[in-house]
């Protein structure tokens, strides 16, 4: 594990693995965990690339800050990139982290040579609300508070959040999972409305890469493996 400072942002805890001069694979994880959940993935992808799993704002290892939002966890993932020499990369996020890969790959598309958004919530009002966390949960590796935002944010996305689809110019693969309580006929649409993405289902639950890490990897191999010999 290492961090680093991000100018005018949190210091950030990042983890990685695999080929120092192999392509790059940036993984984003979801609410409440940390870089630590992609370590049952990890290993394989660090066999043909150069594998940095961060922490997010607020989680793991990462600096508690006063505010959260998908725009500012992009703009962590941008200053990271810039840290460490980054130009661009393949990113895969899962839930939150797919928002945050989401976010990032409209507004910066440069940065993005793939991009594998698992299991991420589409922008509709979750049914049924995600609660909100009235107090600190004392035991709790994670800031409460980013939890709030997230949650708020899923009860009432920003509609033009589908809009942001359209703007992505890298080739995708959105992953549900069949055992999921996401509406999958939505995930399925989102696919539909970034120009170059395919759908794919995992036989798995939302934590796919983590508790079924070969349901994530028997797409996410061959989508990625151009840039493996490259």
């Amino acid at each position: 594990m290492a961090t680093v400072s991000l100018p005018g942002g949190p210091t950030v805890n990042y983890r990685e693995w695999g080929r120092p001069d192999g392509a790059v694979v940036l993984l984003l994880h979801g609410l409440t965990a940390s870089g630590r959940s992609w370590q049952n993935v990890a290993p394989v992808l660090g066999e043909n690339f150069r594998v940095v799993a961060p922490d997010a704002r607020g989680h793991g290892g990462s600096q508690w800050m006063r505010d959260y939002s998908f725009e500012l966890m992009s703009d962590d993932v941008v200053k990271l990139m810039e840290q460490l020499g980054i130009l661009a990369a393949i990113v895969m996020g899962h839930s939150m982290g797919a928002l945050t890969a989401y976010e990032l790959a409209a507004t910066r598309p440069e940065l993005i040579r793939l991009l594998v958004l698992e299991e991420m919530p589409p922008p509709d009002p979750a049914n049924p609300p995600q609660p909100i966390p009235q107090r600190r949960d004392p035991s709790a590796s994670y800031d409460w508070r980013a939890v709030i935002a997230v949650n708020r944010w899923r009860n009432a996305p920003p509609p033009e959040w589908w809009e942001l689809a359209s703007k992505i110019q890298a080739n995708t693969l959105v992953l549900g999972a069949a055992e999921s309580s996401l509406r999958q006929s939505r995930v399925e649409e989102l696919s539909r409305r970034i120009p170059n993405a395919t759908f794919a289902t995992m036989n798995c639950t939302h934590d796919g890469h983590e508790e079924r890490p070969s349901e994530f990897l028997i797409p996410v191999q061959p989508f990625i493996s151009w840039f493996a010999k490259h």
